[in-house]
Parts: structure tokens; C-alpha cells; sequence
């Protein structure tokens, strides 16, 4: 995709994700990587406003759910990875290119782009339940509010796990690949049958607004 100028909204989540350039590994270690990355998100709290619903760091790039009351996703992100690019040794040209954003304007698609987030090392192989990898915010509280409310949605943390450790099938899972692709998350009309499929027994009602 090229550049396009940012959908402002300070109602929806964005989809964010930084890849390291050339596909190569983090410059620092994975876990020096996620402690600095927590401390920007702090400051990115304090100083922007933002509201993170979930973040995780792989090895060679990182996934970021979060909502920009104040519509100032560039500021933030500007700031979030030339800082964190400072921090680890990668500055002057750590990251392919700019950060790639999706808008998720409808409260199904947030669910699914959620869970996608979430199971990103569980896809990978690198664990076997998803509370296990220790480089995302369901590992253990970070230094900053999450504001995700999928586990008080779903009854309760013991089913927000049995629901995030049901693995998204092949298809599912480059369903929500491609949807994160747009500007604005979008899914084939002809595979919109699948994606509704994909909600949780638990989540009965969807708010349509």
C-alpha cells in the first residue's frame, strides 16, 4: 500500500505493527526489547493520552492494539518507535519503513483483530497457551492501564483464556491478515460467512453503532 493520510478517530482502536527492516531480528535482546517498549507505552499514556488493549513483541516485529482519544496516532507513533529504536541500539534505520495502521470501526472486527494479537506466539509455535509468552500484556500487568474489556465481555479471565487459547483456523487467521491490509479493517463480502463464524458463544450482542 502507499502512504495515505491517517483516518483520525478517537472512538475506534488502530491496529498497529512495526517490522524491523529486512525481516532481520531485533538489534537487543527480546526481553530488553519488550521492558523498553513498556516504558515508551508508559510515557506514550502520560504524555498522548493512548488506551493500549493489547501489544505484543515478536521476534522481528511488534503488534499494537490502541486508541488515540486525542486522534493523534502519528504523534505517538512517531515518538514510540524513534525512541525505541534509541533505546536498543537500532537508530538510524531500525524500522521497514513507517509502521502499518488499520482503523477497526466495528466492535466484531475488534474481537477477532484481538484475539489475532494475542495468538500471534501461539501461531508461531512458541508456546502452547498464549498466557505463557512472557513479551505480551497478558503475561503479567504492565506499567500502564489496559483498557480492553473482552475479558469482562466473556464472563470472566478463565473464559477470555479458553476463548484466546482456541486457535484461529489457517483460514481464519489470513482472513484477518488481509483485513488488516486496509486502512480501515474490511473483509470480503464473500467471506464475511466465515468471520461472523467466528464469534464467541460468549459474546451474544454486538453493539451495531
Amino acid at each position: 500500500m502507499g502512504r495515505m493520510t491517517l483516518i483520525r478517530d478517537e472512538k475506534w482502536c488502530y491496529h498497529v505493527r512495526g517490522r524491523v527492516k529486512g525481516g532481520e531480528f531485533f538489534p537487543a535482546p527480546r526481553a530488553v526489547v519488550w521492558q523498553r517498549a513498556l516504558e515508551l507505552l508508559r510515557e506514550c499514556y502520560r504524555r498522548f493520552g493512548i488506551e493500549v488493549h493489547a501489544f505484543v513483541v515478536m521476534g522481528n516485529h511488534f503488534h499494537l492494539l490502541v486508541r488515540t482519544p486525542t486522534g493523534n496516532l502519528d504523534q505517538v507513533m512517531h515518538f514510540f518507535m524513534r525512541e525505541l529504536a534509541l533505546a536498543i541500539g537500532g537508530a538510524g534505520g531500525l524500522w521497514e519503513g513507517r509502521y502499518k495502521w488499520s482503523l477497526i470501526n466495528h466492535i466484531s472486527y475488534y474481537y477477532q483483530v484481538y484475539r489475532y494479537v494475542l495468538q500471534n506466539p501461539l501461531r508461531g509455535g512458541l508456546v502452547k497457551r498464549v498466557e505463557e509468552y512472557p513479551f505480551s500484556t497478558l503475561f503479567e500487568a504492565p506499567p500502564f492501564p489496559l483498557m480492553s474489556r473482552v475479558a469482562l465481555d466473556l464472563g470472566g479471565e478463565a473464559a477470555h483464556l479458553i476463548w484466546l487459547n482456541d486457535p484461529l483456523s489457517f483460514e481464519a487467521a489470513l482472513l484477518v491478515k488481509r483485513g488488516l491490509r486496509h486502512w480501515e479493517f474490511s473483509v470480503n463480502q464473500k467471506r464475511l460467512r466465515l468471520f461472523e463464524s467466528l464469534r464467541s458463544p460468549g459474546l451474544v450482542k454486538f453493539d451495531k453503532n
